[in-house]
C-alpha cells in the first residue's frame, strides 16, 4: 500500500490550503463567530418556547466556542508547519516553504478582515433567558469545532512521525514484547517456513505456534484445579454447594426468627390485635402466675379472691373501668391505673407478652364465673358488634 503522505499528497494537500478552496473553508468556519449574533436576531422574531434556560449558560458556551475557534486557528497553522517539515524532511523543497510562508503571513489577515466586517453589527441588548433550541445548536457547535481540533491533532501528528527503517532483507523487524503476547506477526520468511501446502480458496494453513496468553490461560486453569480439589474435596476448607446452600438457609431462617421477634416486640396499643388460641393460653399462664393479674383479679377474672371481693374489678363481664376493647385492655395493662391501685406491667412483660394477657382477658368476657364481683363501671359493647360507637381509641381511655 502506499503511504498517503508521499511527497505528491501532501503537495496536493498544501495546493487546497493554499488556493480557493482553503480560503472557501476558512470563510465557511469563521461565521461560527458570528452565530450567537444571528441566534439572538431568531428568537427575537419566533414565538418564545415553553422551556427556556439562563443567558449565563448561552454567553459560557458562546464563549468556549470562540476560544475552541482560536485554538483551530493555531492548530491550522500547526498543520501547515508540520506538512512542511515532512515535505522539506522528504523532499527539501524550496517551493514549499514559500507556499507555507504564504499561508501563514495570510491567515491572521483573513482573521482580520472577518473581525472587521464584524465589529460594526450593532449589539442587541442582553436577555436573561434564551431558547433551548439556541443551546443545543451551541452544542452542536462546540461539538463540530472539538473534532475539528481532534482531526488537526491527529493531521499534526501523522506528519511529524517518523519514517519506517527500510528492512534489510533478511532481517526480521523486531516488535515490543506485549504486542508478540497478544498477537504476533510472521514475516514472509516465517510463512514461507510454517506453511503446511494446506491452501483453501487463497487461504493458507501455517504452523503457528500456541499464542502466549493461551498457553498461560491453560496452566493457570490446571494450578486452580488442583487448588479447588484440595480446598473443597481434600481439607474441606470450605463447604461443597450442597452444604453452603443448607448453611445459607439455616442463616435465613435465623434471620426471618430476629425479623419476627421484632415485629411482635412493635406491638403497641394501636397495632394490637386479638390474638389465637395459642396466644391467649400463654397469656392465661401469665395471668395467673402468683403476683400477678390474678392477685387482684382472681385466676378466673370474677375480681374474686379466696372468696373475697379483690382490689380489681371483674373482668368477666360487661362493665368496664376504662373501656374493654383489646386496644383498651392493652394500654391498661401497659401503663396501669396507678391512682387505682393497678401499676405499669411494660418493665415486666414485653408487649407480645401483654398482648397475650390482654387476649385473655378480652376471651374472659361472657364466661360467667362462679362468685362475680359486683358490677363497676359502664357498660361497654364493642363497636364490631352494633350495640355501642364508643371510640376504642386506647390515647383517650378513661
Amino acid at each position: 500500500m502506499k503511504n498517503i503522505f508521499s511527497i505528491k499528497n501532501i503537495a496536493g494537500i498544501q495546493n487546497i490550503i493554499s488556493g480557493k478552496k482553503g480560503i472557501t473553508f476558512l470563510s465557511l468556519m469563521l461565521p461560527l463567530f458570528a452565530f450567537g449574533q444571528q441566534a439572538a436576531d431568531v428568537v427575537a422574531t419566533t414565538p418564545e418556547p415553553e422551556k427556556r434556560y439562563s443567558a449565563f449558560i448561552a454567553w459560557v458556551m458562546l464563549g468556549v466556542a470562540v476560544l475552541l475557534m482560536l485554538v483551530i486557528y493555531f492548530l491550522s497553522r500547526a498543520v501547515v508547519l508540520s506538512a512542511n517539515i515532512k515535505i522539506n524532511r522528504n523532499a527539501g523543497g524550496n517551493v514549499a516553504k514559500i507556499i507555507a510562508f504564504a499561508l501563514l503571513v495570510y491567515s491572521p489577515g483573513l482573521f482580520a478582515q472577518e473581525a472587521t466586517s464584524i465589529a460594526p453589527t450593532p449589539v442587541p441588548e442582553v436577555p436573561s433567558t434564551v431558547s433551548a433550541w439556541l443551546i443545543w445548536s451551541l452544542g452542536a457547535i462546540l461539538l463540530l469545532e472539538m473534532c475539528i481540533v481532534l482531526y488537526f491533532t491527529s493531521m499534526i501528528f501523522s506528519f511529524l512521525k517518523p519514517l519506517d527503517a527500510t528492512v534489510v532483507a533478511g532481517e526480521k523487524k523486531k516488535s515490543g514484547w506485549l504486542s508478540n503476547f497478544f498477537y504476533k506477526k510472521n514475516s514472509e520468511e516465517d510463512i514461507a517456513r510454517l506453511d503446511l501446502g494446506h491452501n483453501y480458496d487463497g487461504i493458507k494453513e501455517l504452523d503457528n505456534d500456541v499464542p502466549g496468553w493461551w498457553k498461560i490461560g491453560f496452566y493457570a486453569s490446571m494450578v486452580v484445579a488442583v487448588v479447588y480439589l484440595y480446598v473443597y474435596h481434600i481439607g474441606n476448607l470450605m463447604p461443597l454447594q450442597q452444604e453452603e446452600l443448607k448453611i445459607a438457609l439455616s442463616n435465613a431462617e435465623s434471620k426471618k426468627a430476629a425479623i419476627l421477634k421484632d415485629e411482635k416486640n412493635s406491638i403497641d396499643e394501636n397495632t394490637v390485635t386479638m390474638l389465637g388460641a395459642a396466644d391467649i393460653a400463654a397469656g392465661k399462664e401469665m395471668f395467673i402466675k402468683p403476683g400477678a393479674c390474678a392477685t387482684c383479679h382472681g385466676e378466673d377474672g370474677s375480681g374474686t379472691v379466696n372468696g373475697n371481693p379483690g382490689i380489681g374489678p371483674n373482668l368477666a363481664d360487661k362493665y368496664w373501668l376504662h373501656k374493654g376493647g383489646i386496644k383498651d385492655i392493652f394500654y391498661s395493662i401497659k401503663f396501669g391505673w396507678v391512682e387505682k391501685g393497678m401499676k405499669p406491667w411494660k418493665d415486666d412483660y414485653s408487649p407480645m407478652q401483654i398482648a397475650q394477657i390482654a387476649s385473655f382477658v378480652k376471651s374472659l368476657q361472657g364466661s360467667n364465673p362462679a362468685k362475680p364481683k359486683e358490677k363497676q363501671g359502664e357498660l361497654w359493647e364493642d363497636p364490631a358488634e352494633g350495640v355501642t360507637t364508643s371510640n376504642a381509641d386506647s390515647s383517650v381511655a378513661k
